[in-house]
């Protein structure tokens, strides 16, 4: 289930790639009338990046109507179908236009054909598979969609540095180009035919009222009979929270979300996740990659190629070993405070070296540079990038996830905007200032999620709720788990059944909150 949703993170991931290595090269910029001039050159390379991200942010808007309306695998479907219809024109512009700027009008317009698919996919992804999953390993298969988005980032990295190795930097050779869009269509395919036998979310099924789907879908998932304890439980305490409250529409679900101030937090923390991730300024490493190796002394376009696969590569096996060791065992806040700190340092470090060294070189500063970025990803793989994910999707309501993880992804794209814009315009004018702002913002996000976040690992989504009814009390609590491993938690409903049994009374969601009644579920 995870694996076959998951391809739509490697659409995103190949999307977000790709473009950097592209970008650069001769034959790109002869067949669009791309010129040499480098404030010409920023412009028009930050809307050919930009243009893409506004197709997703508009997706991300449809996203919601869409996942809510007619289901996360259709909404799966639909958005892989236009992604792939948007990759392959993108293959064909100088073939249907023989001026340059026609032709790259309609690579824009492509481009953000694409986006729409990808925005669509964005949010729904994560909410699929975190409904799916059971809440032992839901941070860990909520975290392939990271997994696959970051293979999909080395992937194009490693396909742009082939492509570059057999045509070299020949401007006559449109096939680098050609071939690199083409093969982005690949995992718009894998996601379009692996979700086709993959059955619908089970809590959306109980938000529509198909209670029996919900137990059987829940059945198939878990591998057992209906008739299974555990199964037969989760679809009780599914169905318990799908009646507890009537079905909104979309305004509805927003006037919900603004009810309190408890419930405008909660559903804020999606936002609040995307916005903070992105300043962290990672995809401003991973669009601008080539150029940012140059700048801390990688000469030659086949050397800040390698040196991007290099940084691929250390991504996918930083996020394995994550998913594998710490999202589950350690959590979901210490991963993101003590990753954070981590890229906070490498991104002030760098942008120290970048003010002292502004043309590159320095002999051995160079040299801690390169590694400080490659630091700086092992920290965001550890931090604020699977650990993301599950966070994300866990805090918010059942019956607002559809629309929630839509804002969480349109914030996302809107801030990627930003900084996609900005970053070649700092790069080429101040560029110590961009490592700076990222550092500093990054800080910012550290501190967030010290005082404002709670700990949301290892519970039943069911549950989570309780957990915000006092969030400082409750994130300080949790602080006591950065520097050791939390246990295995217990569910509330487990919880509260045990006392129903043995005193006939239950325990208060009042009480939830206070560290004397957490300290009972740890």
């Amino acid at each position: 289930m995870a694996v076959s949703a998951s391809w739509g993170g490697m659409m995103f991931g190949w999307t977000l790639g790709m473009i950097g290595g592209i970008l650069p090269r001769q034959a790109f910029k002869r067949s669009f009338g791309i010129g040499d001039d480098p404030s010409a050159y920023a412009n028009i390379t930050g809307w050919i990046v930009v243009i893409n991200q506004l197709g997703c942010f508009f997706g991300a808007l449809l996203a919601a109507v869409l996942s809510d309306r007619y289901g996360r695998k259709q909404s799966l479907l639909f958005g892989g179908g236009i992604y792939l219809v948007g990759s392959l024109l993108q293959t064909i512009p100088t073939i249907l236009y023989s001026a340059p700027k026609a032709a790259l009008a309609y690579l824009n317009v492509t481009r953000a054909i694409a986006g729409i698919g990808v925005g669509i996919v964005s949010p729904v992804v994560p909410t699929y598979i975190s409904e799916s999953s059971p809440k032992h390993i839901r941070g860990r298969l909520t975290g392939m969609y990271q997994f696959f988005l970051v293979v999909g980032i080395a992937g194009s990295f490693w396909v742009n540095y082939g492509l570059f190795e057999y045509y070299g930097d020949d401007p006559e050779r449109e096939a680098l180009w050609q071939i690199a869009f083409g093969m982005q269509a690949i995992p718009g395919a894998l996601l379009l035919y692996c979700m086709t036998f993959q059955h619908e979310s089970p809590r959306w099924l109980a938000e529509q009222g198909q209670f029996d789907k919900t137990r059987l879908v829940l059945s198939k998932l878990r591998g057992v009979e209906e008739i299974d304890p555990e199964v037969a439980a989760e679809a009780a305490a599914i169905k318990k929270d799908a009646q507890s409250r009537t079905k909104l529409t979309l305004y509805e679900q927003a006037k919900e979300a603004g009810s309190s101030k408890k419930m405008l937090y909660r559903c804020s923390i999606p936002v609040i996740l995307m916005t903070f991730g992105q300043f962290t300024g990672i995809n401003a490493m991973n669009y601008y990659s080539p150029i940012i190796f140059k700048q801390l002394g990688l000469s030659g376009a086949s050397a800040g190629l390698l040196g991007t696969g290099i940084y691929g590569a250390v991504k996918i096996i930083a996020t394995v070993v994550v998913l594998a060791l710490g999202v589950e065992q350690y959590g979901r806040k210490a991963l993101l405070v003590w990753g954070g700190l981590g890229q906070a340092v490498c991104m002030l470090f760098i942008g120290i070296y970048v003010l002292l060294h502004p043309h590159g070189g320095g002999g051995l500063m160079s040299y801690i540079a390169i590694a400080s970025l490659y630091l700086y990803i092992l920290s965001f793989s550890f931090g604020w990038s699977a650990a993301l994910w599950p966070a994300m999707t866990e805090s918010v309501p059942n019956h607002l996830r559809s629309l929630t993880m839509a804002f969480g992804m349109v914030s996302m794209w809107s801030t990627t905007i930003l900084v996609s814009k900005l970053t070649p315009i700092l790069l080429n004018e101040i560029a110590w200032g961009a490592y700076f702002i990222f550092g500093t913002t990054t800080l910012v996000a550290v501190l967030w999620a010290l005082l404002l976040y709670p700990e949301t690992g290892g519970y039943a989504i069911e549950d989570i709720h309780h957990l915000f009814e006092d969030v400082v009390k409750q994130s300080l609590h949790d602080n006591r788990y950065l520097l050791q491993r939390p246990p295995v938690r217990r569910g509330y409903t487990d919880l509260m059944d045990e006392e129903a049994d043995s005193n006939e009374v239950g325990p208060t969601s009042d009480g939830f909150d206070s560290a004397t009644s957490l300290d009972r579920l740890l």
